[in-house]
């Protein structure tokens, strides 16, 4: 299939991705118009698609941006195709403030023109709130050691305080230990390498080399393992604190295996679909009925191998021309008795019509169509399967028949004619059906 728009099988799974996806999806054009937008993101923002024309997607912009920063964000989207992911505070229309993360990418054509843009919106009022958490988290530490022994025992996230030489776990809350699956009395003084939580050398010295730079290191998804081996993804945050005299190292494992989970699944859909796609794509080419798919005015989107092999035309000299137009109706009543029962019936189903092949001659194709929706456009998607030897065959039972019937009239006569007493008996039943 060579177009997106007419491939009805790949947009009717994408479809189904877009509607059911839980971040907010927007397609505008180049002037930041809205086209269309999917549930989660008219969820978010409290707007319908028809109130969301009226504004901008450039609406969702930071407001401390000025009009020279917005020029150089829109040249460096159309240059490389897609935007950082950027953050602003964004009022409902229910007039509830939220935190929202966008990240914007390009659409182009087969000719490599822009077309159009599509961006992705997600509610971060949560992790804003949790990196609020954290920032008041650590004033508090600073404030002293008992106040940290109180948010250690209520504090939600996992939570543990090592040494920075030797990484010698000091003070653990019991999330962490239900986080790693230990007993939290059975991990002071032992390494996190001891236990075996670190993923790999490579991920631990990755996140001790940010500390050496930065001095501490802020929501990092990363993975860990637990005592047992199982894996997990926490968002990892640590920052060097004053600990009984010595400077510690304070860390948070916020859990975040679920997401990462969705995200492993949405990528297994999303392999899914494209394998289905491809069995369609096979199924569509190779079926042994020809199919088409085309707009209501009749002009062919899409044929397969076997409409090709009827019409003996090549897939570039049939496409985005009408059925009419290549003169495939033997009879174009048969076209309005098609377009009749559509309008009537949405279907139509085992419609015997004539159809022209390349070599002159006419063949009975037995046709079913139905309207069908792609891309916001209503469509047809017709079938038709060649007839002639079904039609043969029954030519030959009804000669047979006639044969048989002429067959029994002579034997009748010679039955009558002849001299001699005859007598027909069923065997099985011992009776007479007939004589002379």
């Amino acid at each position: 299939m060579n177009t997106s728009d007419s491939n009805l099988f790949n947009s009717e799974f994408f479809r189904q991705i877009f509607e059911t996806s839980r971040d907010g999806i927007a397609v505008t054009n180049l002037d930041g118009s809205f086209l269309e937008t999917n549930p989660a993101f008219q969820t978010l923002t409290g707007y319908s698609l028809e109130e969301l024309k009226k504004d901008s997607f450039w609406s969702l912009f930071p407001l401390n941006w000025d009009s020279s920063q917005r020029k150089v964000f829109h040249e460096n989207l159309l240059s490389i195709g897609y935007s950082q992911e950027f953050e602003k505070e964004y009022i409902r229309k229910d007039g509830k403030n939220i935190s929202i993360s966008i990240r914007i990418y390009l659409i182009r054509d087969e000719s490599k023109n822009p077309t159009a843009f599509w961006g992705t919106i997600r509610d971060i009022s949560e992790r804003k709130h949790n990196e609020e958490v954290h920032k008041q988290l650590y004033e508090e530490i600073k404030e002293g050691w008992e106040a940290l022994r109180r948010i250690f025992v209520l504090n939600p996230f996992p939570m543990f305080i090592s040494e920075i030489d030797t990484g010698k776990l000091l003070e653990v809350n019991r999330k962490f230990a239900e986080q790693i699956e230990h007993e939290p009395d059975e991990l002071i003084g032992k390494t996190m390498t001891e236990l075996g939580v670190w993923f790999s050398d490579q991920v631990k010295e990755a996140i001790f080399g940010v500390i050496r730079r930065d001095g501490f290191v802020d929501s990092i998804e990363m993975p860990f393992r637990t005592t047992t081996g199982n894996e997990f993804w926490g968002l990892f945050s640590a920052q060097p604190i004053e600990y009984m005299g010595k400077t510690a190292l304070l860390s948070i494992t916020v859990p975040m295996t679920d997401r990462i989970k969705e995200e492993r699944e949405k990528q297994r859909l999303l392999d899914e679909v494209r394998e289905k796609e491809e069995i369609l794509s096979q199924i569509f080419r190779l079926n042994p009925s020809a199919i088409t798919l085309s707009k209501l005015n009749g002009i062919l989107l899409e044929v397969n191998d076997r409409f090709l092999e009827y019409t003996g035309k090549s897939k570039e000299d049939v496409l985005f021309r009408s059925a009419i137009d290549l003169g495939i109706y033997d009879n174009l009543k048969d076209r309005e008795k098609i377009i009749e029962l559509l309008q009537k019936d949405g279907v139509v189903s085992n419609l015997e019509i004539g159809m022209k092949t390349a070599d002159g001659n006419i063949r009975p194709i037995l046709f079913s169509a139905r309207f069908v929706e792609s891309f916001g456009e209503k469509k047809i998607l017709a079938i038709g399967h060649d007839i002639t030897e079904i039609r043969e065959y029954a030519q030959e039972l009804e000669n047979l028949a006639n044969e048989l019937v002429r067959s029994k009239d002579l034997f009748q006569k010679l039955f009558q004619l002849t001299p001699s007493a005859l007598v027909v008996t069923d065997w099985e039943n011992r009776t007479i059906t007939d004589v002379n």
